[in-house]
């Protein structure tokens, strides 16, 4: 049950217009949720924490800062995120909140009994302080959040109260508990001009790992073969895509904040790209077994390239146009934001490998597109197969065909005017010199460059798995994604052919010019696509791919007269579902940014179908495919 005494400290002040005070001489530190907040006594955590203005540092203590509200335990340091709540399941959790934040009412939510089939919320006034007394009586992750601008969910809340949230982690008697191995991530965002055009406001957007922006967040270093447990959390406005460069990890729970639902061992996804929707949560495991450097990074592509400075974001209104920040800054806008870097250091019995003599031979040639434009850039990928080229004829890369466990070297050609990088999008690589990350992947002094214009990188691996994977640039993300640079990714098992006929790809892609992104994708690089064409009484293979640069939360469908239709899930990310998952069910699906989904289907009769992506939360469709069934 929940308590709610009250502990009045000052008068009540009304709330108002909540502005950044003219001078701030309190630092906020990152909180990196490895130290838990408060003392246990006797089965109950005694925690008291204030809300207060003080100077957030992203980028660092010794760059600019920018004003934020934030939580602190009483007499330390603000953080961001807020401390963290970790106890034993069963602990009884005493709660004392002082409100020291001016002209404002304070309304934090999440602290509550769990499980609970709703959220209930606690309001302080400024001056006042409360006392609120919760049992953490489920095992899992979830989260507390508070705001001062009455947002009445935490997608509305985007402004100076944005940074006011925290974990809450109950930890059961098999979880884990603590360590580098079990760690805990707060997604923040700030968005200081919500109102702007939207390609401005993606950079007066600030997004963030543990209250830190790439290349400040924290570097993770782990010993070759170690199991990772990570629980993450967004308490920011939007959903993310979260996606591993390398490795694949498992889903062991998903959750609203609120409650979590934990998987079965057969039932856990293997995936490489997970959508953490706003207020959500998910734990993950994985085993670090390949050294090397790798990345940890939202999908799309705004929230993985750097912010402006300061003193723009503060500004409130874009201080360039929007010809001015597409022609000059997006293009050579730097990675940034939503990045993790991640150290596999190998164990001692490792030594250097080298990737087997390659059985094939082939060439990716990036090249600039003729109908490339300063607004609306346009680039291209050709196949070099021996005496044969292939190109898409679109605006997507044409399918790369590799066969699983036959090595592969792949010249990268550059014929563009600017750097550019390859990322091979779900490969588990043996070297991750070859992983697509300039300036990061590989290992000690062997760190792969950008491919300069007019150089070749050459790239070897051997695929482990058959599947469906991508191929996409991993420079310049915004500019380069929205220029053409991404296509498919097909590995077949051994013996077997890429058959067209029977096996379809779907590749959502952005388009180029820039007012289009929200409203309109591309399908396998198309405005209109032309109509597939199927038999009835043949199973299909549908490959679905999504490396669009917006519409994170995406339906995709396949109907007849406005009704899905049945198909049979058969992969995710490329890993193969366990035969029990196979089954039949409505084609509606969720296909977020950097994921790979197959489906089965087999039409019994002549007609008209049609493939659509709708993007929440209007429904609005952005993506249309015709498929005629003969």
């Amino acid at each position: 049950m929940l308590f709610l005494p009250v502990i009045a400290v000052l008068a009540i002040s009304g709330p108002g217009v909540v502005q950044p005070p003219p001078a701030i001489h309190t630092a906020i530190s990152a909180n990196d949720n490895r130290i838990p907040a408060g003392t246990i006594v006797r089965g109950v955590l005694h925690l008291s924490i204030d809300a207060r203005w003080g100077e957030w540092h992203p980028d660092g203590g010794a760059r600019p800062g920018v004003p934020m509200q934030a939580f602190g335990e009483t007499g330390k340091p603000l953080q961001i995120p807020g401390p963290l709540i970790r106890v034993p399941v069963g602990t009884e959790v005493e709660l004392r909140i002082r409100n020291l934040i001016p002209a404002t009412e304070l309304t934090v939510h999440g602290l509550i009994d769990r499980p609970s089939s709703e959220d209930r919320s606690v309001s302080v006034a400024f001056g006042a302080a409360r006392v609120v007394r919760f049992r953490a009586g489920a095992a899992g992750t979830y989260a507390y959040w508070a705001t001062t601008t009455h947002s009445a969910t935490i997608i509305d809340r985007i402004g100076w109260d944005s940074q006011l949230s925290g974990a809450i982690v109950t930890d059961g008697s098999r979880a884990p508990k603590g360590g580098n191995t079990d760690r805990i991530f707060v997604i923040g965002t700030w968005d200081n001009v919500n109102d702007a055009p939207k390609v401005l406001a993606q950079r007066y957007t600030l997004e963030t790992f543990n209250g830190l922006a790439w290349p400040y967040t924290e570097r993770l270093s782990y010993a070759q073969g170690t199991v990772v447990h990570w629980r993450w959390i967004d308490a920011g406005s939007v959903a993310h895509p979260l996606h591993l460069h390398g490795f694949y990890f498992r889903v062991d729970s998903r959750g609203d904040g609120i409650n979590q639902l934990d998987y079965p061992a057969a039932d856990r996804d293997e995936e490489v790209t997970e959508l953490v929707r706003a207020g959500g949560t998910f734990t993950m495991t994985w085993k670090a077994d390949r050294p090397g450097n790798w990345l940890f990074h939202c999908h799309i592509p705004a929230h993985t390239v750097a912010h402006l400075p300061f003193p723009d974001m503060l500004s409130g209104t874009p201080a360039v146009s929007i010809d001015q920040f597409v022609n000059d800054y997006v293009p050579h806008a730097e990675m940034g934001d939503m990045v993790l870097g991640i150290t596999v250091h190998p164990s001692p019995s490792w030594r250097t490998q080298t990737e087997p003599k390659p059985a094939r031979h082939l060439a990716l040639v990036v090249e600039t597109a003729p109908d490339n434009t300063p607004q609306a850039p346009s680039f291209s990928y050709a196949i070099r197969d021996g005496a044969e080229e292939i190109r898409s004829g679109s605006h997507i890369g044409p399918p790369l065909v590799l066969t699983q466990g036959v090595p592969v070297a792949i010249d990268v050609v550059n014929h563009l005017s600017e750097p550019t990088s390859v990322h091979w999008h779900g490969m588990e690589l043996a070297d991750s010199f070859y992983d697509g990350a300039s300036g990061f992947s590989g290992y000690g002094d062997r760190i792969a460059p950008a491919i300069a214009p007019g150089a070749t990188f050459r790239v070897q691996f051997t695929p482990p798995r058959a599947g469906t994977f991508i191929y996409h640039t991993h420079l310049h993300d915004q500019w380069e994604f929205r220029g053409g640079l991404a296509g498919p990714l097909i590995v077949v098992p051994p013996g077997s052919r890429f058959d067209p006929t029977v096996d379809h790809i779907v590749m959502l892609t952005a388009p180029s010019a820039v007012g289009d992104i929200l409203t309109k994708e591309l399908v396998n690089g198309y405005r209109d696509p032309p109509p597939l064409i199927i038999h009835a009484g043949v199973t299909q293979r549908f490959r679905l791919i999504n490396v669009a640069a917006a519409n994170q939360q995406l339906v995709v469908s396949l109907e007849s007269n406005a009704e899905p239709v049945l198909w049979r899930p058969i992969a995710i990310d490329g890993a193969d579902l366990p035969a029990a998952r196979q089954t039949d069910q409505p084609a509606d699906q969720t296909l977020t940014i950097g994921k790979t989904l197959d489906f089965e289907f087999t039409p019994v009769a002549p007609g008209d179908l049609v493939f659509v992506g709708r993007a929440k939360p209007k429904g609005l469709i952005v993506a249309r495919l015709a498929v005629h069934v003969i």
